[in-house]
């Protein structure tokens, strides 16, 4: 199968280098406005594997003559997410299966559009919310499918970085969305993924630069809690979460996944060695070889993340006023 990846910059290196292992896959083409530096890849947050563009892969300055090219199966969009909405419409009018880095765009407008032509084309699509395919928070997914939506007692979900200094247009929230929706949408993703939408929100800022506080309300049951997102540059990325069902506590941080009952000193889950992004990414072109649905990560789901974010951004915009989930 042949792919070619749009944008090349800190996340376009990781999806190169997940997609440079998977079977079968050649990568023919890379669009990005400059060409790549051999001795500089981009970085950014997180130690992530990136390097140089190959010398096989052909380099374009123009996207849309990657998706011209009758070749290409496939495109991996690592584009900005103002960019989104027209170059994933573009790619599956041309016929080809779409990986779209998150979120799926700005807004929900924008999600409703993408989703009508993906449906429209008979070509796979998929956003990629890397989260689902990380072992920790398929665990907790799992901890709570088997314990029962209705026993978990708490639920908290973490996510800050220090403010980007990487990109450019990330710190434009008119072209990225801001913290919340470029960042915390992961967490976002996974509160709807493990209970569903919720009722309603409040959300209030942490503090500068960009962040937020959110509460989830679930009705009778206990409310879930989001909170990080971008905060003085030199702060270290950090993610974690806690699930409480009972008596007992799941929990991850510092990359440590344990399991702890009351009273006990608890015990530390093995995290298997895995590459989510190569994970995520075997997947998608599993799914186009099959041209099936990408049922481990659906495209509804990741438009429902968009509305969500907004909705918790709109909340802290308006100092924590309860916003309704209009779903």
């Amino acid at each position: 199968m042949n792919v070619a990846l749009l944008g090349y910059g800190f996340m376009g290196g990781a999806h190169l280098a997940a997609l440079q292992v998977v079977e079968d896959v050649t990568v023919k083409s890379v669009a990005t406005r400059t060409r790549p530096s051999a001795t500089d890849p981009a970085r950014g947050n997180l130690d992530l594997k990136a390097g140089p563009l190959p010398e096989d892969v052909v380099w374009h300055s123009d996207w849309r003559d990657v998706i011209a090219d009758p070749a290409i199966d496939a495109v991996d969009i690592c584009l900005p997410t103002d960019m989104h909405r027209e170059v994933v419409l573009a790619s599956l009018a041309a016929g080809k299966h779409v990986l779209c880095e998150k979120p799926m765009a700005l807004n929900t407008e924008d999600c409703d559009a993408i989703l009508a032509a993906a449906l429209k084309s008979g070509r796979v699509f998929m956003v990629g919310q890397v989260l689902r395919f990380m072992f920790p928070y398929q665990c907790a997914a799992r901890y709570v499918a088997e314990a029962g939506r209705e026993a978990v007692t708490r639920c908290s979900f973490q996510r800050s970085a220090g403010y980007p200094g990487w990109g450019g247009w990330l710190a434009n929230e008119e072209r990225s969305g801001g913290a919340i929706l470029d960042l915390l949408c992961h967490d976002l993703d996974q509160v709807l993924n493990i209970f569903g939408p919720p009722r309603s929100v409040n959300a209030t800022s942490k503090g500068p630069v960009d962040t937020v506080q959110a509460t989830l309300h679930y009705g009778d049951r206990s409310a879930v809690q989001v909170e990080g997102g971008w905060f003085s540059p030199e702060t270290p990325f950090s993610a974690s979460f806690v699930v409480e069902a009972k008596d007992e506590v799941l929990s991850f941080e510092g990359d440590v996944l344990r399991l702890q009952k009351r009273g006990e000193a608890g015990k530390v889950i093995e995290v298997p060695k895995h590459d989510p992004y190569f994970d995520e990414i075997a997947y998608f072109i599993d799914c186009c070889r099959r041209n099936a649905a990408p049922k481990l990560c659906l495209p509804e789901e990741s438009a429902a993340a968009v509305r969500l974010s907004n909705l918790v951004r709109a909340s802290r915009d308006l100092s924590g006023k309860e916003l309704e989930w209009q779903g």
